[in-house]
C-alpha cells in the first residue's frame, strides 16, 4: 500500500480525486495539505479561510498539512516553503503527493518538476478524464458545495454563493469549463459520502479581489 498526502483546494476536483483513493485499496491517505497566506488566513485565489478547510478534514478524519507562506511571497519563496514540507513527509514514509489536475500540462509538469527536486512523484487520478464527466460524477456521487469563486470575465457574479448541481452545470456558457478548471470558478465542499459530518457554513456577503475581476463569497458558520 503506497502512502500519499492529498493537495487540498476544498474544492470539488480535489475532493473527487480523494475519493476515488479511498476507494482504491492500492492507496494509504496520510493526509491534506493547503497553502494558506499568513496575512489573510485564507486560501489563496478561493479565498477560503483557514478555519473551513480545517474543519473539512476534522470532517473526514484527516490530518491537515497547512503550509503558511508570507503575502506576496515569490516563486522561489513558494517552492522552499514547499520543498521543507516535502522533507517532512519523505521522512514520515510518504513519498507521493495527490493533485486534480485534469489537463492543464504546463501546471502538470510544473508539479512534477517541484516534486523531483525533493525526490518525490506526483499522482493525478483525474488526469485525461473530460470534464463534463467528472462534474457529473461529483454530483451523482452525493457531494455538495458552494461557488466560492467567479472569474466575473467569465461568469456573472450573483453566480457566486450557488450550489454546486445540475441546475448549475447546465446554466454556464459554451466557453467554460464544467469544472473550472481554466480559473473560472472555484467550489467549497460542504458535505458528500466521505465526510462524517456536514461542515457547517452558507454563503454570506461577496467580496472581491485583483481589482474587481474575482468575486468571492464569504463563508460564515451556521
Amino acid at each position: 500500500m503506497e502512502n500519499v498526502i492529498v493537495s487540498w483546494s476544498g474544492g470539488k476536483d480535489s475532493t473527487l480525486a480523494l475519493y476515488n483513493l479511498m476507494e482504491n485499496s492500492d492507496y494509504c491517505i496520510k493526509g491534506l495539505l493547503s497553502t494558506t497566506s499568513q496575512a489573510s488566513g485564507r486560501l489563496p485565489i478561493h479565498e477560503v479561510r483557514r478555519e473551513f478547510i480545517q474543519a473539512q478534514a476534522e470532517s473526514m478524519g484527516l490530518p491537515l498539512y497547512d503550509v503558511p507562506l508570507p503575502e506576496m511571497a515569490d516563486n522561489n519563496t513558494y517552492e522552499q516553503t514547499l520543498q521543507q514540507k516535502f522533507d517532512q513527509f519523505k521522512s514520515e514514509g510518504v513519498f507521493t503527493i495527490v493533485y486534480a489536475d485534469l489537463f492543464l500540462e504546463d501546471i502538470k509538469e510544473y508539479r512534477d518538476r517541484l516534486l523531483a527536486k525533493s525526490g518525490m512523484s506526483g499522482l493525478y487520478p483525474l488526469w485525461g478524464r473530460a470534464s463534463n464527466t467528472i462534474a457529473k460524477e461529483f454530483i451523482s456521487a452525493g457531494f455538495k458545495a458552494i461557488v466560492s469563486t467567479v472569474d466575473t470575465e467569465k461568469l456573472p457574479a450573483d453566480q457566486a454563493g450557488c450550489k454546486v448541481d445540475n441546475n448549475f452545470l447546465c446554466s454556464l456558457p459554451t466557453d467554460v469549463d464544467p469544472c473550472g478548471e481554466n480559473g473560472e470558478f472555484h467550489t467549497f465542499v460542504v458535505d458528500g459520502p466521505i465526510f462524517h459530518y456536514p461542515v457547517s457554513v452558507q454563503p454570506g456577503i461577496q467580496f472581491t479581489t485583483n481589482n474587481g475581476k474575482f468575486v468571492h463569497v464569504e463563508l460564515i458558520e451556521v
